[in-house]
Parts: structure tokens; sequence; C-alpha cells
């Protein structure tokens, strides 16, 4: 304080003070700015400044607060089914073929690999999860040890099973998607694609559960800089896979089909739509459009560049609104094949799927 001569006899003496604010006080002049703006603006106006702490402002937190941001992780799984994480997708505004309006994916940390399965309701993914773990532990020749999910309702069901087998079931907080970024990719990745297939063949919508099959069955065996450049089918078979092998989904092909001719003059063909590759067979699945059966055969001529769906003349015999079955839990153990194509014994004829009501409960087998 300093101390002045009075500028007049009446009034009394006096002294003139200064002090400096703290930063929680400029906080709270300038608004509840944040820490960097106040920095800034301390500086730029050369405020006087006390205290350069600024301490958690509640009014802030309540008012502002928002997610925090992520690291890059580092963690490499480095066996196979260390992790496996998986997710479930849906529900479809548009029933598959099969019925199904959901699909459950999931994806081995170590080396890439991914499974897919349509499936009818959330509550199916137990069973298909217990079936998966038999099959793929079998070919692996080890066990799964950790799953990771997003805590949702139908992995809720599954906790107490999972801790009575022995698997560590990580949770992703709630509403934190990022936690589960790794399956998450791969939907985006399986739906882009899945519906580039639809689009460019012009099949409907219905056939999603084809599309995404084939998709997977693809991005399988795609090379990834996360594996240096080469694909999850490569690091799980030891082997590079087979490109001559694929084929241009919903193109045209004539399947071998004279066995099953009922006499000798029957055409040895018929004119289908490519719609994917069989896990259980070295083989494709063609649709007959005329009686919406699926044909299984490794004897097929493909026309890549010929997609019969375009021509508004064509149109299936299959009907969105009463689906044929979808293959049962019992069966189900088939799309969990990890034979790799092109190393099984191709069938001596063709296999034929046929299309059910509803109503059947298993799937029965061609004549």
């Amino acid at each position: 304080m300093y101390s002045f001569s009075s500028l007049s006899d009446t009034l009394p003496p006096h002294a003139l003070t200064a002090s400096r604010a703290s930063y929680q006080i400029w906080h709270n002049r300038l608004g509840h700015a944040s820490f960097p703006v106040l920095q800034k603006s301390i500086s730029a106006f050369t405020l006087p400044v006390a205290n350069k702490r600024l301490p958690v402002c509640s009014d802030c937190q309540l008012a502002k607060s928002s997610q925090l941001s992520f690291k890059t992780s580092n963690h490499k799984s480095i066996n196979p089914l260390d992790i496996v994480h998986t997710d479930v997708w849906g529900p479809t505004p548009i029933l598959s073929t099969n019925g199904a309006r959901y699909y459950v994916c999931f994806l081995d940390g170590c080396t890439k690999f991914m499974w897919l399965f349509p499936i009818k309701l959330k509550f199916d993914v137990e069973k298909v999860f217990l079936l998966f773990k038999t099959s793929v532990e079998r070919q692996f020749n080890c066990t799964i040890k950790n799953i990771q999910s997003d805590w949702g309702g139908e992995y809720r069901r599954m906790s107490t099973l999972l801790t009575q087998i022995g698997i560590h079931h990580r949770r992703a907080c709630p509403y934190t998607h990022q936690q589960m970024g790794a399956v998450e990719r791969r939907h985006k990745h399986i739906v882009e694609v899945g519906l580039s297939l639809l689009s460019h063949s012009k099949l409907p919508q219905q056939f999603w559960e084809d599309a995404f099959l084939t998709t997977t069955y693809i991005i399988n065996r795609l090379p990834t800089p996360i594996l240096n450049q080469k694909s999850p089918y490569e690091i799980v078979y030891r082997h590079t896979p087979n490109y001559h092998f694929l084929k241009v989904f919903g193109c045209a092909c004539w399947p071998y089909l004279r066995p099953y001719n009922k006499h000798k003059i029957d055409f040895r063909s018929k004119n289908c739509i490519f719609i994917g590759y069989s896990l259980d067979h070295h083989g494709y699945k063609c649709l007959d459009l005329a009686t919406g059966k699926v044909y299984i055969s490794h004897h097929v001529v493909f026309d890549e560049h010929n997609f019969p769906y375009k021509s508004p003349d064509h149109q299936p015999s299959i009907c969105p609104d009463t689906p044929s079955i979808i293959v049962s839990f019992s069966n189900i153990v088939s799309f969990l094949s990890l034979t790799p194509t092109g190393t099984c014994e191709p069938s001596p004829s063709p296999h034929i799927d046929f299309p059910l009501p509803a109503s059947s409960p298993t799937p029965e087998p061609a004549p």
C-alpha cells in the first residue's frame, strides 16, 4: 500500500490497493472458459493472475461432461482363441430367405479370422456359441480363454455359463462402443461389401444373408496390414487361399444336374444364380429361380457378365413372408467348418437343398 497526501484538507487520508485474481476467478468471469482459452486470454491481455492452478470446476462437469479420448491400443493376442470378440448385428426390417433378422459375429483376436451366423432371435446366441466353441476348440487344439462383448441382454444370459466353463467374460463399459471397435469395424466392412454385392447383382434385399456370408468368406481371404499383408485364412491354414475358386456374386451359372434327371432326355442343367460358397462342400450354391431350390455343386459353369436378376422377366419363387426354415442348431456346426476350401473331396453328385415351409422342423434330404 502506498500513502498519498490528501488533495483536500476536508478529505481524510486514504490509500490505493492492487490485487491479482486467481485462475478460478478469471475462469468464472470468462463464462467458464476452457483451460486453453483461459490461458490464451490471460497471456494476450496480460491479466493479473495470483494463482496459476485451475481446480476441477464442478459447474463445468455438470454442464460440459463429455467422453474422454481413447489411446491407440498396442495389445496383440499371441495365440489363437486367447480372446474372441463377439457382437450381434440387427435387426433387419426384411427377413432373409431363411427367416433370419440378425447375425452374430465371432472374431479371433490373434488370427483375425471371422465367423458369421444368421439367427432369428438374439437369444439364440448362447446355443450358437456353445456349438461354435466346440468346433473351433477342436480345430485349433486349444480353448477359448476370453470373450469380449458389449454386455447386451443376450450376453448377460451367458455370463453364468461362461463362469462355469472357465471363460473370462470381458465386458465393454455401458454406451462405450469404442471398446468394441474390433468387431464394430467388421460389422461396417461386412454390411458395406454385402450391400455392394446386392447392388451389383440386383438381387433383392431378402438375399442379405447370402450376401453377408459371401462377404465374410471373401474378407477372411483378403490380405490386411494388421497381419503384415497376409490374410486371416493364410494365418490359420498356413497356405494362401485359392482366388481362382472365387466367382462374381449373383451371376448366371449352370450346375451339373444330370444325376437328378427323371428320364434320359431331361436337360442336363438349369439356368441358376450363384449366391455363395458352401462351407460343407468344395462347391457353389446355385439358386434356381423357377423353383426356389438351392443346388450345391462342384461342377458349375459361370457367366460372370450375365446377371439374371437384372432382367424384369425373372422373379424368384421364394416369398419373404414365408421364409424357409433357417439351419437348425444341430446342423450349425457345418457353418463352423474350418476345412480349407480346395482340400476336401468334392461330392460325386450335386446336393440339393429344398426351401421348406416355416413349420418344418429340419430340412429334408434330396431324393
